[in-house]
Formats: structure tokens, sequence, C-alpha cells
């Protein structure tokens, strides 16, 4: 586009939105709110509280623990967003509110995971409650509101249902909602809730719950046949089943001396088909919840190659977890530094694991030290290791890093006692290994070495010189199998094996 087409553009038209509700063919402009497009409760036409009963099965409750565990697994601190007094003040503020708690009767891990539910029910909801204290205007209460109270108005923002609204729902302010939202977009600024996906597994477990009871009813006991000979009356006939009835209740029965029971037991082959539905439903939901199956339903014999694949499903899936609940805390972070402290770069929140150093890093610093000079800081801060202190370095109170030993004490040069001979003992001892190492290796002749060589290589070097490379090639394929080299292959092997033990050694300090 040149300088003269984009003249003929108006501003106005860049600037304003044209695909809205408003001009879609396919939305009915006399709406006042947007219905949730939830395919689950559409059809029902129901609000979220179907999702209570799938968040109350055993199956989907497991799961829960699991993600909660890995969500408040992780530490949490807030991280200065500049280097300015006015961006030192905001964190010291923000963090004297995340030093109190949320709401009376509450925890911050109580807060954090009720936003979680957000990824589960589509959306979650907050609502802020200020208070003045000194000269500051921070959060008294921090509370999560149920879905059923919130609808999206057709420009996706977020209306309250109240007695005087309790269809389209008043306009809310700014500085007091919190909107946590899963996977939300133009079309479902609700969001997408994992529950819907697991609200078919649910009904179809449930049912065949139903079944699967009744089979094990019907045939996980012995059927109890009874005998009786031709030409019995009707009524001992019926007293017989009455007994055979009785029997499966007691295991005691009474029979005439004429008559004979036979338990016959239910044979079948492999898992029951009702079995198997409840197996599919389960992992179908554990799919929906984790993105992964293997560490809870595990069928048959499964592979590590599987397992790791599961588990990184699983991490990266909490990572975006927490993601979520790291925007929403950076909002009410923002509202705290903007009310306060005005034009101060907010704080960020940030999760991290402190409890143990995590092994994918080691990996990665060893790896990375082949090709790059990893600065120290670095590594003691994705190890969560802290760098010793002077008195520390200088007292000795460390352990010695691999390789190392911890040094002894300083003696300068004097007469060995054991040879008497002058060494300087504030060299460190070589290692045990390297010393059975260095005893390997003066247990070779070097002139033996030279004794086995010789014979073997100047015949062919002399050959080569008179026939040339090509003929001295097939000659020596011929006369290879007559030749006497097991001394030599002997050495050879020593030599290679030391080398190789001491290049592993020395290896691990590069």
């Amino acid at each position: 586009m040149d300088t003269t087409d984009l003249k003929k553009v108006s501003r106005p038209t860049l600037a304003r939105e044209i695909a809205t509700r408003t001009t879609d063919p396919n939305f009915f402009s006399g709406l006042a709110y947007l219905p949730n497009p939830d395919p689950i409760l559409r059809k029902l036409g129901r609000t979220q509280e179907v999702y209570d009963g799938i968040a109350a099965d055993a199956h989907v409750l497991g799961e829960l623990r699991s993600v909660r565990s890995a969500l408040l697994g992780f530490e949490w601190r807030l991280e200065s967003g500049g280097d300015s007094p006015a961006d030192a003040r905001a964190l010291e503020l923000c963090e004297q509110v995340m030093e109190r708690r949320p709401a009376p009767g509450l925890r911050w891990p109580d807060t954090i995971w009720s936003m979680t539910d957000a990824v589960f029910r589509g959306h979650a909801v907050h609502e802020v409650v200020w208070q003045r204290q000194d000269r500051f205007l921070v959060p008294a209460a921090i509370i999560d509101r149920p879905q059923r109270r919130f609808v999206f108005s057709t420009e996706n923002k977020l209306r309250l249902l109240t007695r005087q609204h309790p269809v389209d729902g008043e306009e809310l302010g700014p500085y007091k909602w919190l909107l946590t939202r899963h996977m939300a977009s133009h079309d479902n600024p609700y969001g997408v809730a994992l529950f819907s996906s697991c609200f078919w597994p649910y009904t179809f477990k449930h049912s065949g719950y139903r079944f699967f009871v009744k089979f094990c009813e019907k045939y996980g006991l012995p059927w109890a046949v009874g005998k009786y000979p031709p030409g019995t009356p009707q009524s001992e006939q019926n007293a017989i089943a009455d007994a055979l009835a009785q029997m499966i209740e007691d295991a005691v029965a009474a029979f005439p001396d004429s008559g004979a029971v036979e338990l016959i037991e239910a044979r079948h082959a492999g898992e029951p088909v009702q079995e198997r539905l409840i197996n599919l439903c389960n992992r179908e939901m554990s799919k929906a919840l984790t993105s992964q199956t293997l560490a809870t339903e595990i069928q048959g014999e499964g592979s590590r190659a599987a397992s790791e694949t599961h588990r990184s499903r699983e991490v990266a899936v909490n990572e975006s977890d927490r993601s979520l609940i790291a925007d929403t805390m950076n909002e009410l972070l923002s509202w705290v530094t903007e009310l306060n402290i005005p034009g101060a770069q907010p704080p960020t929140f940030e999760f991290y694991e402190e409890a143990e150093a995590r092994e994918e890093w080691v990996t990665v610093l060893e790896k990375a030290r082949r090709f790059v000079a990893v600065p120290k800081w670095f590594a003691h801060e994705r190890l969560q290791i802290p760098q010793p202190t002077q008195e520390e370095i200088a007292k000795g109170d460390l352990l010695p890093g691999f390789g190392e030993q911890s040094p002894g004490p300083m003696f300068s040069k004097a007469v060995c006692p054991q040879c008497g001979g002058a060494h300087d003992h504030a060299a460190p001892s070589p290692l045990p290994d390297l010393v059975t190492l260095e005893a390997a290796l003066d247990g070779i002749d070097e002139g033996e070495l030279q004794e086995q060589i010789e014979p073997v290589i100047n015949p062919i070097l002399e050959f080569v010189r008179e026939v040339g490379p090509e003929a001295a090639m097939t000659r020596m394929a011929e006369v290879y199998d007559h030749m006497d080299t097991s001394r030599l292959e002997d050495l050879v092997s020593r030599v290679l094996f030391v080398s190789m033990v001491w290049g592993r050694i020395n290896g691990r300090d590069t």
C-alpha cells in the first residue's frame, strides 16, 4: 500500500469495531445479556449446580486433590516491578497485604484454590472489600462468589444478578471484582468448564454402576438348584423354592430326604462389560481434568516412556493453571499500587518451587557447561541453593563439591615422617582412585610394549614399501589370521581401560 492508498483509509474506520454482535446476523439483538454457551448447561436448561454432583464423584474428587496438591505444593513470592523508590514502596505495601488473611477464617491457599475453580467451571469471581488503614486503602477481604450470580453483557462485560435486575444484571464498577477465566473467547466470555466435558462420562458411569450392581447380585453368588422327584405336589415344590431363597440369605435350609440341592457358579471370561464402561468413563474424566490417565488408571503394563510422557503433560497443565492464578493476583497488586502509590510499577506475583531443587535444572546446567560459561548466581537461583557467605567460606563450613576434598590444615614444608622427604602438605593428597590408576599404569612396561609392537609393525612397513599399498592390503588380509598378537592385545586393552577411566574422572571437572 502506497501513501496515496493510505490516505484514503479513514481514521474512524480503523478505530471503530465492526464485527461486533450488533452486526452479527446469527445473534438476536434483543438480548440484554449473553447466555452461557456451555453445551451441557444449555441442553439441560440448568445452571452450574449440575457440576456440584460431578465434583462429588470419588474419581473426580481424587483428581481434584491431585491438582490441588500440585498447585499448592509451590511457594509464592512478590517480585519488584522496578528499581525506583516508589516501586520499592509498592512492593513493601503489597507484601504487607499478602501477610494478612484474605478474609476472616480463610488462608491464601484457600483463596488461590477457589480461583482455580475457574478451570473446572469456566470462570471464578472474587469480590474485594476495601478498608482504610492509616493513609493506605488496602483489601480487607477477598471473597469468592458463586458463578450463578454473574452474567456477561453483549459487550462481554461482567454483570451482577440482583433482586432488582434478576435477568440482565447490574453493571459493575472498577477495583471491585477479580475475574479468573479459563480459555475464554469472544463467543464464550464465560470460559470453558472442564466439568462440562465430564458430564456424559459421569452420567454413563453412574448408570453403569446400577447395572453392575445388578450383575454382581445376579452372577456374583452361585445358583442354588433344588431337585425333586416327579410327582411332587406343588405345595412341596413351593416349600423347596422358599428354602432355597432362605439359603441364599442364611446359608441354612432343610429339605426332604428325597430331594437334592446343587450349587452352580456363574462363569464368565474377561472383564464384565459394565466394569469396562466404568473404567472407560473414569479415564475420560481423567483426561479432561489432568490431561493424563496413567497415574490413576493403569491398564495392564505401562512403559517408562509412556509414564514420563503422561507426567510431562500433567506438569504442563499445572503450570498453565498457575499462570491463571498469577494473572489474577497481579491484577489485585496493580489495584493496590494504583490506589496508593500512583506512578509506581506494581510488583508481580509468581510461583516457585523451594522445597527441593528441580532435577531437570541439574541436568540442564551440567550439559550447558560443555558449551557456555554459566554464572554461579544463575545456578544458585535455579537450584534454590543460597550462595555461601564470606564467613562460611573462611570457617570452611561448606560441603565439599563433587570430586573435591575439604581443605585440611595448612602446614609448611617439612620432613615427612614416613619417607623422609620434603613435601608440601598444603596440597591435597591424590584421590584413592587416581592412586590405583597410577599403579596400573606403572605396571605396564614401556620396553615390553615396544618389544611386542615392533615385530608386528616393522614387517608390514617394509612390505608396503616393496609392493605398494594395494597389494599390501590384500597380502595383510591373508597373513593376519596367522599372527600371534595375544600379548599385544592384552597390553593395549590395559592401556585403553586406564585411559577411559582417567578420562571419565577428569571429565567431571570440565
